[in-house]
C-alpha cells in the first residue's frame, strides 16, 4: 500500500521507516480518528435523531390533528423509536468490537 507524502517511510514525521512499509500508526493518522474514540459523537447523534422524531410527532399531533390523531402519533414513536435504538444497538456492538491486529 502507498501513502501520500509525509506519511510512512520518510523517517522525518514519525513513520514506519524501512522499504515503503508503513505502520498502522501511519495508516489511522492518515484516515483519521478511530470508530473505537467516537462514541459520544454516536450517543449525541442517537440522542439528537430521537429528539427530531419526537419533535416531528409533536408537531404532526399538534399542528394536523385531523390527518395525525394522538394514538397514530404515539404508535409511529414507539415504532421509530425502536427502529433507532436497535441501529444504535449494533452502532454501539461494532464500535465495541475488538480490533484485529494481524
Amino acid at each position: 500500500m502507498t501513502l501520500p507524502k509525509g506519511y510512512g517511510s520518510g523517517g522525518r514525521k514519525g513513520g514506519s521507516g524501512g522499504g515503503g512499509g508503513e505502520g498502522r500508526d501511519d495508516i489511522e493518522r492518515m484516515i483519521g480518528r478511530r470508530v473505537e474514540n467516537m462514541k459520544g459523537v454516536y450517543i449525541l447523534g442517537f440522542a439528537l435523531c430521537w429528539a427530531a422524531t419526537a419533535g416531528g410527532v409533536y408537531v404532526g399531533v399538534t399542528v394536523y390533528p385531523w390527518a395525525y390523531p394522538l394514538p397514530s402519533g404515539l404508535y409511529a414513536l414507539s415504532v421509530l423509536t425502536v427502529i433507532e435504538a436497535l441501529g444504535f444497538f449494533f452502532i454501539m456492538k461494532i464500535t465495541g468490537e475488538k480490533q484485529v491486529r494481524a
